[in-house]
């Protein structure tokens, strides 16, 4: 019983025989597991991938979406800031008109004539001027002066004798004030290599706008940036000719890729100029960035710089602002838009022309301008003006010294990057006139005497203002190098007198009828070294009046009067009429020793040319930004230096040079006009030195040679000759002196430096101070 019984957990043995194990086949069971293995891989590796791709699509999420964000940031960042680094714009003076100005017709019109104005028969629109007679109607442009904005206006001007006689506005109403805008005469570039003007959107003309849309995106207002049709459009098109042969980017498109990426064709770069423009058209409104792009689009090059936008374009290919463009003008530069080096006007004119005509018919089709304006448009050839040098180029020598002082009045360079505009006290006329006169004068001078390798520094000042009107550099006027006229120290020679002559006319104890002492002298000083000065002529005159010694340049006279008066004191003169560097005290210094710059020259002979008064030269007047904001203005202040008495003497006696002294060649030239001035010659004829001015100018002359070999020259036969060339095209005015209170005019003995009467011996009449006048002198 006990052996039939089950023991407890073993499993009962079967007695069924099982087939032997195959290592090719399974039993039920086992396939059965293993397809449940297999699922279970299969969907443990689902799984993995699809958490794999959840996590890589949502890492790719969060990167291009700080990549958008980074894109957002670096787009805001320079399309709110300063979009481009703007070059510095440089304006001549504006040409002002007032009643009974000194001022010739011929003037006005050359004035015109450099800003581009055409004369015509009949004004229509602004940028046109009519002569009449003796009057000159101009319709003004408009312009953004320094302090404001003046709108384009029509004012007629009516000349009579040598002068403006009247101002009447476009209602025939007399007006007391007109100016013409000022010269563009550089436009001085930055590191981007770029060059453009901006200009606003609202100054744009409309058909302008309405054209690129027509020719380059005529769903700009409608797309977010990027337009799916029109790539389609572009890649059926390119698919079926077998090339690219159109386009599928966006205005949106091409201002993401000229404004912020390179011109590399890749898939990266397209996709990034996708993104900007997206973001562009999300953050900004459409005139935005219409503006931005009529602003930045390339259409052409000027040498090392390309030119931007349709504002510099304008000027670049028509020498007008844009919204004096004609019609065929307006389809040339949206034509260029396509590829401006493929058409460039000036190397092919006649693919051009064609591209041009095509959009003229799109301008017509759709309305822009009428059938009559598009068959008066298309024959008119490509008429584009010629390349010019490089602004920069122009006027070296005077921009060399507006860049040193803008550095002094705006050194942060951000602020000049950012488009600022600088007015100054250029003038175009004087500045022809100049170059001209250096031109021809010096080969003329090198011929007459025999002499060569002359080198020359000129310089012009505007007596009211303290303004630099005109400057020439050396004798390659066109090269922007060494700077003569500011770095060129050389000896002045007699140019120093005037400062001993003032010195001594401050003080009672002379007069011009003074006698001075013209005999052989010798000086001593404490070391004992002995300097023996001598006249040019090498002869000696006894007594001469002063105002003899200082017309004729005779230099013992004025040795000895230096030395009555003090060296130190005809120093601290030299100081006071504006001569900014260290002044030596020594006797020679009486008779030019001194090394002064032509500019320093100038500031002296300014402050005489002023009566006394003193202002610092500069040559800018104002400056504003790309807003209108003005940064900075001159103000003109000056400094009244000496007694009204001493000046008025001193002056007669500058203007005794030019009509019998060592100058009174220019008065053959110019017999009915009083001018003022000094001849300076240096030892052994190195340097030839002129200072000269009329009612209004100041200019000063050097001729000399870079190695300081002698020049052969003196200053009345080498500077003078230049000066006489340089007013000769010009309007020079008359110097009109007032005389003060205290100066009587009287007649003086030469002999004896007394007043007297008329009839008493050899007399001149000169200017005394009312203390020494005697109503009624006798014979003495």
């Amino acid at each position: 019983m006990a052996d039939n019984k089950k023991a407890p957990g073993k499993p009962r043995k079967s007695t069924r025989k099982t087939p032997a194990k195959s290592g090719k086949k399974r039993t039920p069971s086992s396939a059965t597991s293993f397809r449940q293995r297999l699922r279970a891989f299969r969907s443990r590796m689902l799984s993995s991938l699809w958490s794999l791709c959840w996590k890589l699509s949502l890492a790719m999420v969060f990167a291009v979406s700080g990549y958008v964000v980074y894109l957002d940031a670096k787009v805001s960042r320079q399309f709110e800031g300063n979009k481009w680094q703007l070059p510095v714009q440089v304006y001549a003076r504006a040409m002002s008109f007032y009643p009974d100005q000194y001022l010739a017709e011929q003037e006005v019109i050359w004035e015109l004539e450099r800003l581009n104005y055409s004369r015509v028969n009949r004004i229509k629109h602004t940028g046109q001027f009519v002569v009449q007679g003796r009057t000159i109607t101009v319709y003004r442009r408009t312009f953004e002066f320094y302090d404001g904005v003046e709108q384009a206006r029509i004012f007629t001007l009516n000349f009579a004798g040598k002068k403006l006689a009247s101002i009447v506005n476009e209602q025939g109403r007399r007006i007391e004030a007109a100016r013409l805008e000022p010269v563009q005469i550089a436009r001085i570039g930055n590191e981007s290599r770029q060059d453009r003007e901006f200009v606003p959107l609202d100054k744009i003309p409309g058909i302008l706008k309405d054209t690129l849309l027509v020719v380059e995106d005529r769903a700009f207002y409608e797309h977010h940036g990027v337009s799916v049709w029109s790539i389609m459009r572009a890649l059926y098109h390119n698919i079926r000719a077998g090339r690219t042969v159109q386009g599928g980017s966006t205005l949106t498109q091409q201002l993401a890729k000229n404004f912020y990426l390179t011109r590399e064709r890749s898939l990266v770069r397209k996709i990034n100029e996708a993104f900007i423009a997206l973001i562009l058209d999300f953050r900004y409104s459409k005139d935005e960035i219409l503006e931005a792009y009529l602003n930045e689009v390339y259409l052409g090059q000027a040498y090392n710089q390309g030119v931007h936008g349709m504002g510099l374009a304008a000027e670049f290919y028509f020498a007008k602002p844009v919204d004096e463009l004609e019609f065929d003008q307006i389809a040339m530069l949206v034509a260029m838009v396509k590829g401006p080096s493929y058409y460039n006007p000036r190397r092919y004119p006649e693919r051009t022309m064609e591209r041009r005509d095509l959009v003229l018919r799109l301008m017509a089709e759709n309305g822009l301008i009428t059938t009559g304006e598009y068959r008066q448009a298309l024959e008119r050839p490509i008429d584009i003006q010629p390349l010019k040098e490089s602004l920069m180029q122009t006027y070296p020598g005077y921009l060399e010294l507006v860049n040193r002082e803008l550095q002094r009045l705006l050194p942060d360079e951000n602020v000049v990057n950012a488009g600022i505009r600088v007015f100054t006290y250029f003038d175009l006329q004087k500045q022809s006139a100049m170059e001209e006169a250096v031109s021809e004068g010096l080969p003329y001078l090198e011929r007459r005497f025999s002499t060569a390798q002359l080198e020359v520094g000129m310089i012009s000042v505007n007596t009211e203002k303290s303004g630099v009107s005109a400057l020439v550099a050396g004798r390659q006027m066109r090269y922007s190098g060494f700077n003569r006229v500011l770095d060129t120290r050389r000896n002045v020679g007699s140019l120093v007198k005037p400062a001993i002559y003032l010195s001594a006319l401050e003080q009672p104890a002379y007069n011009l009828g003074t006698l001075l002492e013209d005999a052989p002298l010798q000086v001593t000083n404490a070391a004992g070294k002995t300097w023996q000065p001598e006249n040019f002529d090498h002869t000696f005159r006894g007594s001469v009046p002063l105002y003899r010694a200082f017309s004729e340049s005779i230099n013992i006279p004025a040795v000895n009067l230096g030395l009555d008066v003090g060296v130190d004191t005809v120093a601290r003169t030299m100081a006071q009429l504006g001569v900014d560097s260290d002044i030596p005290l020594y006797p020679s210094m009486l008779l030019g020793a001194v090394e002064l710059s032509s500019f320093d020259v100038a500031q002296m002979y300014t402050t005489l040319a002023a009566n006394g008064r003193y202002a610092p030269l500069t040559s800018i007047s104002a400056i504003t930004n790309t807003t209108g904001k003005r940064l900075y203005q001159h103000r003109v202040a000056k400094q009244s230096r000496f007694s009204q008495e001493a000046m008025y003497m001193t002056r007669y006696g500058l203007k005794r040079v030019t009509k019998s002294g060592t100058a009174k060649r220019l008065n053959r030239h110019f017999p009915s006009i009083q001018l003022a001035g000094k001849t300076g010659t240096s030892n052994e004829l190195r340097d030839s030195w002129f200072a000269g001015f009329d009612h209004n100018t100041v200019t000063v002359t050097w001729v000399g040679r870079d190695d300081n070999k002698p020049a052969k020259l003196t200053g009345g036969r080498g500077a003078l000759e230049l000066y006489i060339r340089y007013l000769k095209p010009l309007n020079p005015q008359a110097i009109a002196d007032q005389r003060p209170a205290g100066v009587r005019w009287a007649f003086v003995n030469e002999q004896t430096g007394e007043q007297a009467a008329p009839h008493c011996g050899p007399t001149i009449q000169l200017p005394i101070r009312i203390e020494e006048f005697n109503p009624r002198p006798g014979c003495g």
